[in-house]
């Protein structure tokens, strides 16, 4: 592993500092997975002639991220459903906390992934710049062929109309079954509060823990910029601290064993009467989804037509037509 003494990483963060007025650190922490509630059945219609001009944006900006803040500012946390510690040495965890607290906030990344206080949140979709949003049922978010259909200004008026009956189709559908998603809503959060409670006493021990750790190697810091001991043996203190530290850790982790199981349970069986309620009205929003399709194939030409029954059969026509033909 690399090893950089203080001069070199005190330079290297004045260089940075000038490029990178935030620090950028990157926690890829999974959550207890709990299925979230959507309130509509009616996924947004990608505009597919802006997909290859968003992934370029994406892609620069991300390149450009990477090659500036990866070497020194980049912190990553894997996704586990148990405590992680990584394939760091002990050795390499007293180097590197001579100089940074990255293994700490690594930890406490962690230590996040195991025990959330909360499920995560899913983003929700919205609608593209035409107003229309409907993707077919089962599907995913396959969107309708807009942008090589060439539509004109009335077709385009009329097809928001037809998307309006569908979002009033599907809502009086949801309506129907509206309270009983309520009523499993209530059920998980209600879970998630005897969770955190469960777990309230752990998360106080682990607080005082990382305050005490962090304290320690501050003053082993302060000793050597003093020269009160010696980088070596500054080293052989932070490795012994570091290992009772993560014993120490791991107990506490440990000890929330059952709650954790508890609220996974729980959820689970949240999620599938959730999933059986959804099924059971499959069949009346694949008839609006159908009753919506029927309509606009009504309304075009012969041209378009073509287009369209190449879409249905599940092909692309839009790839390669850049921003797509204008009506």
């Amino acid at each position: 592993m690399l090893r950089i003494n203080t001069v070199t990483f005190n330079h290297a963060q004045k260089f940075f500092a000038g490029l990178l007025p935030l620090r950028f650190t990157y926690c890829y922490c999974a959550r207890i997975e709990a299925t979230q509630l959507r309130t509509d059945y009616v996924p947004p219609l990608i505009v597919e002639a802006m997909i290859p001009f968003l992934k370029r944006r994406l892609w620069l900006s991300a390149a450009a991220l990477v090659a500036v803040g990866a070497p020194l500012f980049l912190t990553s946390c894997s996704s586990s459903s148990d405590l992680v510690t990584g394939p760091t040495t002990s050795d390499d965890v007293a180097a590197t906390l001579m100089v940074s607290d990255q293994p700490i906030e690594k930890w406490q990344c962690e230590d996040n992934d195991v025990l959330p206080l909360s499920p995560p949140t899913g983003d929700r979709g919205g609608k593209d710049s035409n107003g229309i949003n409907p993707s077919e049922p089962g599907r995913g978010m396959r969107g309708l062929p807009i942008p090589c259909l060439g539509l004109t200004p009335e077709q385009m008026e009329l097809i928001r109309q037809f998307q309006a009956q569908l979002d009033s189709a599907n809502k009086a559908v949801m309506a129907s079954i509206q309270d009983q998603l309520d009523a499993l809503r209530q059920q998980e959060q209600a879970a998630w509060e005897e969770y955190r409670q469960a777990t309230a006493e752990q998360r106080q021990q682990l607080m005082e823990l990382y305050q005490q750790f962090r304290q320690q190697v501050a003053e082993i810091r302060q000793s050597v910029r003093q020269g009160t001991i010696s980088r070596d043996s500054a080293r052989a203190i932070l490795r012994q601290l570091a290992q009772e530290f993560m014993a120490a850790r791991r107990a506490i982790i440990d000890s929330t064993a059952d709650a954790r199981a508890q609220l996974k349970a729980a959820l689970e069986a949240i999620a599938q009467q959730r999933k059986e309620l959804m099924d059971s009205i499959k069949p009346e929003l694949d008839a609006n989804y159908q009753q919506f399709l029927s309509n606009v194939e009504s309304i075009l030409t012969a041209e378009q037509l073509e287009i369209w029954q190449r879409w249905l059969s599940g092909e692309d026509p839009c790839k390669g037509e850049g921003r797509g033909r204008r009506g």
